[in-house]
């Protein structure tokens, strides 16, 4: 009897060691520890292109992340960071005083952008939405719902 008390004592924990096991498998990539964006898809098809359409262009023959519009006096360029991932792509980028930049949410949950200051915030924003601005000084942001999520706006 002693010998069958052993055995249902050594398989329950068996058992209990394999689920928990269980329970931290894909953990670690479920929410990204760092923002280095290693894990970003190089597919730049938008997702809902109705929602997307009227956001700055990109020009492919650069291979960069601005379009440039001609005014009468000035060159302006507009700066895009897309949301996906759990990341914002670029993480960090560097624009001009007055030059805008605009966020589109590419992922399948809803982000936003927020100084650390809360100087400035975007709406919440679902897929396929965007929001633009216009940056005045250099910032450090994240997303106030998934706080893992860290970006900066570097203005010259």
């Amino acid at each position: 009897m002693l010998k069958y008390v052993h055995k249902i004592k050594f398989t329950a924990l068996a058992v209990g060691l394999l689920i928990v096991s269980a329970c931290n498998l894909g953990s670690k990539d479920s929410i990204p520890p760092t923002n280095d964006n290693s894990a970003l898809k190089t597919d730049n098809t938008p997702t809902k292109t109705d929602a997307t359409e009227s956001l700055p262009k990109i020009d492919s023959a650069l291979n960069s992340k601005t379009s440039s519009t001609e005014s009468a006096d000035s060159k302006a360029e507009d700066h895009l960071v897309t949301i996906e991932n759990m990341k914002f792509n670029p993480a960090s980028i560097t624009v001009k005083k007055g030059e805008k930049v605009t966020f589109v949410n590419k992922d399948i949950v809803a982000h936003n952008a927020t100084e650390i200051n809360k100087l400035w915030a975007s709406p919440l924003l679902q897929n396929g939405q965007s929001w633009t601005f216009t940056p005045d000084k250099t910032s450090d942001y994240y997303c106030s719902v998934h706080l893992v999520m860290k970006g900066k706006i570097i203005v010259n």
